[in-house]
């Protein structure tokens, strides 16, 4: 992404988990430049890169940066560690009173990926937490964090989840009954079959491992197109750097078995554009050459950074290769009949244009499925 500002350039290398000679050569030569550190921070925080800002600035740059630069992005990163600390505190006691409850639960995301991905709580910024019940046991996992003083705030059927904060400190849960969106038909159920833990504060803490960790990310690295996860990408930089060919067809078929196989393509070949990773060998040549899977592609980076975009996260909801988000998750996919469902719906279902064009009566009303399409072709042609 070297095109853009040179903030974005520089955010995007030390987004990567590791720098080869090149990238830290190029990495020097943006260091040398006069550069606007206050949006290189502001990107790095609403990107939460700040961990691997400093980590790799202070590994590949340190003598080119000023005492104030370092003394600010040393402010930053331990800003960020004592966030984690105070989020796993309080995960590990919610995780006490699920497990009194008898509420199974797993926790993703936030400071466990941070020991899994990492295996350093500092690694990686959080934002809040994130945990997974079954969908029998959402109600009850709602009202005992209820009675911890949690409230609700939303509940999102769309995004399989509710999100409450607490009423004294600023913590907030997302609690899933599932993967979302909830249009992309995820198979979550298959999820509790790959349940390992982790240590974390010298707790264990039942999180999704190996190549489930994986397409966790890939989910929530392209989920929203419109709100680009730059550090899920680094995530699955860092998690699959010693994958051989064996290990990416495993995970292709673990992602064929929870629905998401498209998902995992778009996001390997966004990490491959913006991080410079390899492209996966082993992995299923028909999606990777895919025109629709890198115009998926091309939707999310074109919302990513000031390099391909020219504003903030969450400034732009609109797609700009598709028309709507329905049909950015209809091409996301895997079930061909759902794409395909989709798009019939999509090609005869009347809408406001259609019925200004043409007043019919209530008796003729149906001929309005035939002139929706007739309307769409002459659009076209």
């Amino acid at each position: 992404m070297s095109s853009g500002p040179p903030e974005a350039e520089l955010l995007s290398l030390c987004a990567r988990p590791r720098l080869d000679a090149r990238a830290v050569g190029r990495l020097r030569e943006l260091l040398a430049q006069r550069l606007e550190w206050e949006e290189i921070f502001r990107l790095a925080d609403g990107y939460r890169t700040i961990p691997l800002l400093a980590t790799n600035l202070q590994r590949h740059g340190a003598a080119l940066l000023t005492p104030a630069l370092r003394q600010s992005l040393q402010r930053l990163h331990q800003e960020s560690t004592r966030h984690n600390l105070a989020l796993s505190v309080q995960l590990l006691q919610l995780l006490e009173r699920f497990s009194a409850a008898g509420i199974r639960v797993a926790a993703f995301k936030g400071p466990v990926a941070a020991i899994a991905i990492y295996n350093d709580l500092a690694m990686r910024a959080c934002g809040d937490l994130d945990l997974l019940v079954a969908r029998a046991d959402h109600a009850a996992a709602e009202r005992l964090l209820q009675s911890l003083g949690y409230v609700v705030q939303q509940r999102h059927p769309a995004a399989l989840q509710s999100c409450l904060t607490h009423n004294r400190h600023a913590t907030a849960i997302d609690l899933h009954w599932g993967m979302p969106p909830a249009s992309l038909h995820l198979r979550t159920r298959r999820l509790w079959e790959g349940l390992c833990t982790v240590a974390l504060l010298q707790r264990s803490v039942p999180t999704f491992c190996g190549y489930d960790c994986l397409l966790i990310c890939a989910i929530n690295a392209v989920k929203e197109y419109w709100k680009p996860s730059l550090h899920h990408l680094s995530d699955m930089a860092s998690l699959t750097t010693d994958y051989n060919r064996e290990a990416w067809r495993a995970a292709f078929t673990r992602a064929r078995e929870l629905g998401c196989q498209r998902i995992l393509a778009v996001a390997l070949l966004l990490t491959h554009r913006v991080l410079a990773t390899p492209l996966p060998p082993g992995a299923p040549a028909r999606l990777l050459r895919s025109r629709t899977i890198h115009r998926l592609v091309d939707e999310v980076q074109a919302h990513l950074l000031p390099a391909a975009g020219g504003h903030a996260p969450d400034e732009d909801l609109k797609p700009r290769y598709y028309r709507t988000k329905t049909a950015y998750y209809l091409a996301l996919t895997d079930s061909p009949w759902r794409r395909c469902r989709g798009w019939l719906r999509w090609a005869f279902k009347p809408g406001k244009a259609d019925r200004s064009l043409l007043a019919l009566p209530k008796g003729l009303r149906f001929l309005y499925y035939l002139l929706r399409p007739l309307r769409l072709l002459l659009k076209r042609f």
